[in-house]
């Protein structure tokens, strides 16, 4: 195959994906028809593999390799047209993508197509057969090939001939390759600018050089294919060859390039040529056709201005008769309207001549070129619109003569509208004069109304006119329309005039609306606040401090606020609506009007806003207030469930504590115990107040209360959650205790399975020695198989239910139990493993033995079967001996004997069945040798057993016929019966039916009646439902359905008796029946109450006596034990110990008997046998069965005696040892047995057995009480267990037999029901349900005795583990005494320090109100506590040391005394916690008591301090420098002590003196201190009144004080006793108002909130102003710097302004603008000048003031202004009032007449003109603080201004002001407070910046005290000051109390502290 430009090389990707495919098996087999491989087909041939994608289709693999180029693969691959159509479709080639290719088919389909391949790939077409490419395995066989011998093959390609090959097809590439080269330099040198020929040339021999290229391509393809079948050694040659392949595709690439750049050469020159001829063809036609144009055209524009001549000339003849038609008709008229209609005709001809020549110029004009078509066509088409323009004119003359009075008509017309068009001009003209005003400014009401009044009419006049000419329009033509439309044209411009003036007007009156609306909203926003502040007075009743007033006043004042609130609301709505609908209003008004009356009304919106705000506080506030009353019973009960819910938490907190599982079991049920009783507690509480809540809900139905029941709500449900969070965590607390229960029980469980399966695992694994010998399993006999197998069933269900159990606690159990349930689970899987194990090591013996044990069993079942068909054969006899029917009763008893043998039968066929059914399945797995033999048998059996069934099968078919007859015989009896019944109570009721009346019969005899009644129903009743169900059982039986009919006859007519004889009998039955039933119900109560008193007294010995008999029978049993040891070790039988206790005396008296048990623990080491005296008493009493007062021998003898119950079936054995013994009987499981000997280890086996007799059979043996394994098969019967047995059934019994009376009780009620409402049985009904509750009373007696019975028992058996471990907890009491004795005294000495700490705070904290007022030595007592509690604290060290000490000597498992020791510990540890806690609370106390007496003292120093100021007027300084001793910054202990003992004399206390001045200030009071300490501040938190009484009763109020209004403190605080409320007298710093205010009201509720005094620092540079008004540069005293910090002297206070008034102007220079002429603090810039007239008609100006002797300067016009200069003048001559005037247009002066003599008014004082009074800005904008780049210029004192619009006035918020000191200076002023210019002040600074503590305020000289660290605080004593550019203050370090200078911010601006 030649080679080829192949496509590129495949992406790394599909590279990737080549490799990494997976090879499953072939897709593709490629085979051949082909007989040779010339070509190289057999490369192809094989089965293909899918390898991965390429191109977006798949690719594949050949799977076979090629014969001796086993490198070499061979590929199917897609490649798509990214390369060109020529290298597209699907390829075979060594590589995806790669040059070397051996066939190629062009198709695109998803899969490679079967045929239609070109092999060589550049193959002219496909040759048929030559390649197929099938599915694999799809009809196609192993790939057909005829591969040709490898030995010839290898003959015909010797290396020799090879490389003769390798160099042909070199030299034949290096050939090619210079003859493309010199191709190829020769066309490099082409461009566009080449010839066409030379370019020909250069394509041709392109492509004849490309054709050698394919040609040598091909022949190194064959080359390549002939070299590879030379195998191994032509590998070099094929390599060789194949390097060639790139340098060919090089050339091809080359080619094909440059190919296309010449061919594109030649291309673009071919074409340019053609365009060229083209062209010039073009151009030649263009002037052919040009020059014609230029020869045709003036001809027919002559023709076309002809036509337009003649209609001109015939318009003008008819213009004079219609302009003035003649007044008669005569012929004149008419000869020159047949002249203008003939002058019509001709023209008409000509401009049908002149059209016809153009449509034929036009035709001839398309066919010319196109520059010249186009010229020709604009041409023609200009002089064919003149045409038609000219046709247009002449139509209306075409029939003149016929329409000329109708022109004549329409002339006249149009006369009328030209004289109408000026009629409305003038309307306008006045319209527009009238509005003129507008230039002027605002016109008035009366203004705009006249101009509208005449506009109106002008406006409908001109519209009409429009309309008329519109409609004469539409069948106007010719002149006549032009004209019409010119007289359009002028109405319109009268109408756009007009539209103008009313643009005017319109601004005018939405001006003027403007300003009333905004008037109207003002108002409107007043009434708001004033409905507003009428709210504020209804709520003062509330602002006292009485939070719930008393009832009536309470609801008095409510509904005041309620009514005050709800008229406000609707003041608020109706004003909120109004001003947004005036807001939607503006938007329809003018861009300038709309954006300002919007700005206004927005800040009226913002009034409106913020005191909505307010009263939507209030409304709050009102319900708040009202639910207070109304849930003041909820908020109690919630108050005190809430308090209940915090105990709950406190109790359950040890559920939420961090190590919960090192709790005790004990302590978790102890605290669960105490929880649920607080939990029951808490829940009761909360159930209360969700009722009471509930209720309140309902009466509070308003919508508004739905808030405050809201939040009510939420508390409630706050409450709820705790307490569900409490529950929760209780919960988990019930978890870890049923976990650790269930671990204690199941590791119990698990154990005793492990060590049965170890015991099992010894019997069945060999020992060490067997494995040493090579032996890998033991020995065990069968049986031992047998049992163990059962053992490992039953241990396996063991484990699987404690698998799940422990995996069910696993779940959410804490981390400490869950490991150990884990390693339990883990423990139980080994467990399960290892038995599974031993399991398999004893398989082959286990599977035979097992078996052989199912077939026992099985035929053991089988045999039951047999009898139980033994059974059946006997029942069935009867009927066997010829006797169809039997008598009835021998029918009946043998049917149920063989009813009852076939059950038997059935039963024993299902034991069977299902047993062989399911040990088939066990037996499945087993091997053949085991299970073979099985199989068969249970064969066998199942062969019998279906033989049997078939029999049963049989005998119950005929036992049901034999029934089915026997039971029709029993029928007919049973109505025999009935009939004789009905007939005997017939005999009996006949004597009554004779009485009349009501008749009491004997009681004896009414008894026998109903007794009758009630049989002879119960008869027929029984033998009714007896044939009924007989019907059924007839069918398909003729005799027997005759029977049954005769019988259902019978019975109807019995029935129909009895109801005879029922109504006769009915009245005496039920005075017996409710006479009888009540007798009966009260036998049966007491009955019942009899047994509730007997179950009672079973229940005594534990309840009443606590079970003292049954610890003292277990006090015998262990003294027995100890006897039968001390027995066994001294070889003495029960009669000698006896001899040896009673001394050989017959009976042993109690002192001997006590005195010996005294001395018994001892002389025998037993601990266990160490009673009390009574107790020894007790057990002597217990032995001493007959209480004779001696213990005989048989009594002695009893004491031995044991009895056991049989749990588990057990063999009886003849001897001792089991290996050795014999069986002698078989015990059943609930046999009883009993024994005087003792248990024993079985020591070769592990089982503990005993000697004993079977009671039942007196048979006596040994029995083993319990395996090896653990298994237990008799269980020891205790005196207490028997006693439980009996108690607990008594209470059973007599559980049912209350159940039962209850029963009777409900079914004779029931019964009763339909005896209605009077008579005997409505009465027994009524006394039954009075019974109900006796039966009750019962039934909750018994439900506690239950309780009670398992509660006591629990007890007992706690009781009874005590007794039987009191030795050892004796002992290990005593070691546990020794742990716990250094902690303990520890803990004492601990104990003596707390309780002398409290001892010492006693005289202190046990004192309040006035005693702790007087209390003399607070300071003595402080000292000394704090004393003690050092101590105290050092003992609790102790203590926690001593513990710590001792639990490191605690074992690690810990139980009994041990574990209480360690609880001890744990107490004592908590203990000591404690009591550090109540030490710091003891100190606390006492420190809350010097606070209390610092508090009173405080109040009382500081009034009086406050009136030494006001007596003395003294400034805080002075006093401060007074008291303090001269030179001292400071006031010391003693200064301060004595100069109130001065002030307060006798009264003084030392102590409390001193105490108060450590309180202000330790270590001596600063003027800071001492300042806040005589001036006390207090901020409102909530709205409350300012009154001018103390006593609420008598205040009244001055106002309320509002959020965050500051007061300072002036006298109190003092409580009002009578309503409980704290007062203070205070001065408010917003207004100086002065008046008593409550500090708390009676609920609680806080009002006041005591701050600091108020200092502020400056953010920014601030002015500091005289006057709490701003008054500009005149007021400023100084500007504050930042950083300078303020005091509060007075405010916050609210400055409020006038309005300013702000008017729009033009000056004389054209500006336009807004300028203030009154600013908000009232001063004037500029005001309306009298001085400006205005023209109102023209007037002369002349040089001097005679009217008849002066020359005319100008004329002034309408409208024109001047100012007065002189004048007015009077001339009483001429009648004429005149002034000296100058113009403002172009200041000329002159003389101007103002007033003429006829009264005529020339100018007039104009109102649209201001006089500038001071220097003031124009700006842009309406508002006046829009400033900055808004200011057009600053108009100058004197400057007129022309008003365009207003004065309108511009509100402004109101300021905050506050009166402030400055610290620096003591600088006193105003300043406006906002928020970015000043920030709140502390005195203490915090460091950011390390930086030195300096000991003088200068930096420079100073000396470092110590530096201060960052973080670190001080407290400012005096400053800031400014030292230079840094800001500096005095200050102390809290760390250490070191005093002296930082810097705050230093010259750079760097700040060092922050506030």
């Amino acid at each position: 195959m030649p080679p080829v430009v192949a496509p590129r090389p495949v992406s790394p990707a599909a590279a990737m994906a080549a490799k990494n495919a997976a090879v499953d098996k072939p897709v593709l087999r490629v085979s051949t028809q082909s007989k040779n491989d010339e070509i190289g087909i057999q490369t192809l041939v094989g089965d293909y593999l899918e390898k991965g994608t390429n191109h977006g289709k798949k690719f594949y693999q050949k799977t076979q390799k090629i014969a001796g180029h086993e490198d070499i693969d061979v590929f199917l691959y897609y490649w798509d047209a990214r390369d060109g159509a020529d290298f597209s479709g699907w390829w075979f080639g060594d590589q995806v993508g790669g040059s070397q290719v051996w066939a190629r088919s062009t198709t695109h389909g998803a899969a490679p197509p079967r045929v239609g391949w070109k092999v060589p790939w550049d193959a002219p077409t496909a040759e048929p057969g030559l390649l197929f490419v099938d599915p694999a395995g799809v009809g196609t066989s192993a790939p057909a090939a005829v591969m040709p011998p490898a030995a010839s093959a290898q003959a015909n390609l010797s290396p020799a001939a090879l490389q003769a090959r390798v160099k042909e097809a070199t030299a034949k590439v290096e050939a090619i390759e210079a003859t493309c080269q010199e191709a190829l330099g020769a066309s490099k040198g082409l461009s566009m600018a080449s010839g066409e020929e030379d370019l020909k040339e250069s394509h041709q021999n392109l492509l004849k050089q490309q054709t050698s290229l394919v040609e040598v391509q091909k022949s190194l393809t064959q080359d390549i294919t002939e070299a590879r079948k030379g195998g191994a050694p032509a590998t070099s040659s094929v390599t060789d060859l194949s390097k060639l392949s790139p340098r060919l595709r090089v050339l091809q690439t080359g080619l094909t390039t440059e190919v296309a750049r010449v061919k594109g050469f030649l291309a673009k020159v071919q074409t340019g040529a053609a365009n060229a001829k083209k062209q010039a063809e073009l151009q030649a036609a263009e002037e052919k056709d040009s020059k014609e144009l230029q020869e045709t055209l003036p001809a027919t524009k002559e023709l076309v201005s002809s036509a337009e001549d003649s209609v001109e000339a015939v318009v003008m003849m008819a213009a004079p008769l219609i302009a003035d038609p003649p007044d008669d008709e005569g012929d004149g008229l008419k000869k020159a309207l047949e002249e203008v209609e003939t002058a019509a005709a001709d023209a008409q001809g000509k401009i049908t001549e002149a059209r016809s020549q153009i449509n034929a110029k036009l035709q001839a004009a398309r066919k010319f070129a196109p520059e010249t078509r186009k010229t020709a066509l604009t041409e023609f088409s200009g002089m064919q619109q003149k045409l038609t323009e000219a046709q247009k004119r002449l139509n209306p003359y075409k029939s003149f003569q016929k329409e000329f009075k109708a022109r004549v008509q329409a002339r006249k017309s149009l006369t009328e509208f030209s004289e109408q068009i000026a009629a409305n001009e003038l309307e306008v003209e006045k319209v527009t004069m009238m509005s003129s005003a507008a230039d002027q400014g605002q016109m008035s009401e009366d203004e705009i109304s006249s101009a509208e009044k005449v506009m109106q009419p002008a406006k409908m006049g001109i519209d009409s006119m429009l309309r008329t000419l519109e409609t004469k329009m539409r069948t106007a033509d010719g002149a006549m329309k032009d004209e019409l439309m010119q007289m359009k044209d002028k109405a319109s411009a009268v109408k756009r005039n007009l539209e103008g003036v009313a643009t005017v007007l319109r601004k005018q009156r939405e001006s003027y609306m403007t300003a009333e609306m905004l008037k109207q909203a003002s108002d409107k926003v007043d009434t708001a606040e004033e409905t507003l502040s009428k709210c504020q007075e209804a709520e003062m009743p509330f602002l006292k401090g009485l939070e719930v007033l008393p009832g009536e006043e309470s609801n008095k004042a409510l509904a005041d606020c309620e009514a005050a609130a709800s008229k406000a609301d609707a003041v608020f709505n109706q004003t909120r609506a109004f001003l947004r609908t005036k807001l939607v209003e503006a938007k329809k008004f003018v861009p300038e009007l709309s954006a300002s009356m919007a700005e206004e009304l927005k800040a009226h919106q913002s009034r409106l806003d913020s005191a909505s705000e307010k009263l939507a506080s209030f409304k709050k506030e009102t319900l708040e207030r009202k639910m207070a009353a109304l849930m003041a019973e909820v908020i109690d009960g919630l108050s005190a469930g809430e308090k209940k819910i915090e105990l709950l938490v406190k109790v359950a907190e040890i559920f939420s504590s961090d190590s919960l599982e090192t709790v005790s079991t004990a302590d978790l049920k102890d605290a669960l115990e105490k929880t649920a009783a607080a939990e029951k507690e808490a829940s009761a509480a909360m159930l209360e107040v969700r009722k009471v809540f509930a209720a309140k809900q309902k009466e509070a139905k308003a919508a508004d209360a739905q808030a405050a029941l809201t939040k009510m709500q939420s508390r409630i449900n706050a409450a709820q959650q705790e307490l569900a969070k409490t529950r929760k965590a209780a919960a988990s607390g019930e978890k870890l205790i049923k976990g650790k229960e269930v671990l204690a029980e199941e590791e119990e469980k698990i154990k005793h399975i492990e060590t049965e399966v170890a015991a099992w695992g010894k019997k069945v694994q060999p020992g060490e020695e067997e494995a040493a010998l090579g032996i890998e399993a033991a020995q065990p006999s069968d049986e031992d198989i047998e049992a163990m197998t059962l053992a490992f069933t039953t241990g396996k269900k063991t484990l699987a239910a404690s698998l799940r159990l422990v995996e069910g606690q696993l779940v959410g159990a804490p981390t400490s139990l869950k490991a150990s349930l884990q390693k339990l689970i883990d423990r139980s899987k080994a467990t399960l493993a290892k038995i599974s194990e031993l399991m398999v090591l004893t398989k082959d013996q286990r599977e035979l033995v097992m078996s052989q044990a199912y077939v026992r069993e099985a035929k053991a079942k089988m045999e039951d079967v047999d009898k139980a068909m033994e059974q059946v054969n006997d029942a069935e006899l009867p009927f066997l001996k010829g006797i169809e029917v039997l008598d009835l009763k021998q029918a009946t008893s043998t049917i149920a004997e063989s009813e009852a043998a076939a059950a038997a039968v059935q039963a024993a066929i299902a034991m069977v069945r299902n047993f062989i059914a399911s040990k088939n399945l066990e037996i499945k797995p087993f091997g053949e040798e085991a299970s073979k033999p099985a199989k068969e048998e249970f064969a066998q059996l199942t062969e019998r057993i279906n033989a049997a069934a078939a029999k049963l099968g049989q005998f119950k078919k005929d036992t049901d016929g034999r029934k089915k007859t026997a039971l029709m015989q029993e029928a007919a009896e049973k109505m025999s019966s009935a009939e004789a019944a009905v007939k005997e109570l017939a005999e009996v009721v006949e004597p009554l039916t004779k009485e009349e009346g009501d008749m009491d019969i004997p009681e004896d005899e009414c008894e026998k009646l109903v007794a009758r009644l009630k049989n002879t129903q119960t008869i027929v009743t029984d033998t009714s439902n007896f044939i009924v169900a007989r019907q059924k059982e007839v069918i398909g039986n003729a005799a027997h359905t005759d029977s049954i009919q005769d019988l259902q006859s019978r019975l109807k007519e019995a029935k129909a008796e009895l109801v005879k004889h029922q109504k006769v009998a009915s009245k005496h039955e039920q005075k017996y029946v409710a006479k009888k039933l009540l007798a009966e119900a009260n036998e049966t109560l007491a009955g019942m109450d009899a047994e509730v008193k007997k179950a009672t007294d079973a229940c005594a010995p534990l309840l009443e006596e606590g079970g003292l008999r049954f610890l003292v029978a277990a006090s015998v049993r262990t003294l027995a034990a100890a006897w039968r040891d001390y027995m066994k070790d001294k070889g003495f039988s029960h009669e000698a110990l006896h001899r040896d206790i009673s001394g050989g005396a017959d009976g042993i008296t109690q002192d001997k008997f006590v005195e010996y048990l005294a001395k018994l623990p001892e002389a025998l080491s037993r601990e266990e046998i160490a009673f009390s005296e009574e107790r020894r008493v007790a057990i002597f009493k217990n032995i001493d069965a007959d209480g004779d007062g001696l213990i005989s021998p048989s009594e002695f003898k009893e004491v031995f005696m044991q009895k056991f119950l049989c749990i588990k079936e057990i063999t009886v054995t003849d001897v001792f040892e089991v290996a050795k013994s014999k069986t002698t009987a078989k015990i059943g499981s609930g046999s009883l047995l009993e024994t005087y000997h003792g248990a024993q280890k079985d020591e070769s086996n592990g089982m503990m057995r005993i000697e004993c007799s079977d009671v039942a059979t007196g048979k006596t043996g040994f029995v083993t009480i319990q395996s090896s394994q653990g298994t237990k098969f008799i269980e020891l019967i205790s005196p207490f267990s028997t006693f439980c047995k009996e108690m607990e059934s008594a209470i059973d019994e007599t559980i049912k037999c209350v159940a039962k009376v209850a029963g009777f009780i409900t079914a004779k009620t029931k019964e009763l029901v339909s005896a209605g409402k009077d008579g005997p049985l409505a009465d027994a009904r009524t006394e039954l349900t009075k019974l109900r509750s006796r039966v009750s009373a019962a039934q909750e007696v018994l439900r506690k005795l239950r309780v009670d019975t398992a509660n006591g028992k629990k007890e007992f058996a706690k009781k009874e583990l005590a007794e039987k471990n009191a030795h050892i907890e004796a002992r290990e009491r005593k070691e546990a005494e020794i742990i716990t004795g250094p902690a303990s005294a520890k803990v004492e000495a601990m104990d003596v320090a707390a309780k002398a700490l409290e001892e010492a705070a006693q005289s202190l904290v046990s004192i309040s109100g006035e005693d702790l007022e007087a209390f003399a030595t607070p300071i003595a007592v402080i000292e000394r506590t704090e004393q003690l509690l050092e101590v105290a604290m050092k003992c609790i060290e102790e203590v926690k040391v001593s513990v710590a000490e001792q639990q490191d000597k605690l074992p690690k498992v810990v139980k009994g005394p041990m574990l209480e020791a360690k609880r001890e510990l744990q107490k004592m540890l908590n203990q000591s916690e404690l009591v550090k806690k109540q030490s710091a609370g003891v100190m606390d106390s006492v420190r809350g008591k010097c606070q209390r007496i610092v508090d009173a003292r405080s109040a009382e120093v500081s009034g009086k301090l406050r009136g030494e100021l006001q007596s003395k007027s003294l400034s805080v300084d002075r006093l401060f420098c007074e008291i303090a001793s001269p030179g001292e910054e400071r006031i010391s202990e003693a200064a301060f002590c004595k100069y109130i003992e001065g002030l307060q004399g006798e009264a003084y206390k030392s102590e409390q003196i001193i105490l108060l001045c450590r309180h202000i200030e330790s270590g001596g009071i600063g003027r800071r201190r001492f300042q806040a300490f005589l001036q006390q501040y207090f901020a409102v938190v909530k709205g409350i009144a300012l009154t001018d009484d103390f006593d609420i009763s008598q205040a009244k109020t001055i106002r309320k004080a509002e959020l965050e209004e500051v007061l300072e403190l002036l006298e109190g605080p003092r409580t009002d006793e009578k309503v409980g409320v704290t007062r203070i007298k205070g001065k408010s710093l917003k207004d100086g108002a002065e008046g008593w205010i409550s500090m708390k009201g009676n609920q609680g509720t806080p009002f006041l909130q005591e701050v600091e005094k108020p200092f502020y620092c400056c953010q920014i540079d601030i002015a500091l102003e005289q006057d709490f008004k701003i008054n500009g540069d005149d007021g400023l005293l100084r500007t504050l710097k930042v950083d300078e910090v303020l005091e509060l002297i007075e405010g916050p206070r609210k400055l409020t302004f006038e309005p300013s008034l702000r008017v729009r102007g033009k000056t004389t220079d054209g500006s336009m603008g807004w300028f203030t002429a009154r600013d908000r603090r009232g001063i004037v810039f500029a005001e309306a000048d009298g001085k400006y007239y205005s023209c109102t008609s023209s007037v002369a100006m002349t040089d001097n003031m005679d009217i008849k002797d002066c020359k005319v300067i100008r004329k002034l016009g309408v409208g024109e202004l001047f100012t007065v200069e002189e004048g007015p003048v009077e001339e009483k001559d001429a009648g004429i009032t005149r002034v000296k005037g100058k113009s403002v247009k172009d200041e000329k002066v002159g003389w101007i007449t103002i007033k003429g003599n006829a009264g005529t008014v020339y100018a007039e004082p104009s109102t649209k003109h201001y006089c500038i009074l001071e220097d003031t800005p124009l700006s842009k904008k309406f508002a006046s603080s829009s400033g900055g780049d808004d200011e057009i210029r600053v108009l100058a004192k004197g400057e007129a201004m022309h008003i365009l619009e207003g004065p309108k006035e511009e509100t402004f918020p109101p300021e905050t002001r506050i009166k402030v000191k400055t610290l620096s200076d003591g600088g006193v002023g105003w300043i406006t407070m906002k928020s970015d210019n000043v920030k709140p002040w502390t005195p203490y600074y915090k460091c950011t910046v390390i930086a030195p503590l300096h000991d003088q305020a200068l930096v420079e000289g100073a000396t470092a005290v110590r530096d201060i660290e960052v973080g670190e605080a001080l407290e400012l004593l005096e400053g800031p000051t400014l030292e230079g550019s840094e800001l500096r203050m005095k200050a102390r370090a809290e760390k250490d109390g070191v005093v002296g200078w930082v810097t705050i911010k230093d010259g750079e601006g760097r700040r060092l502290f922050e506030s």
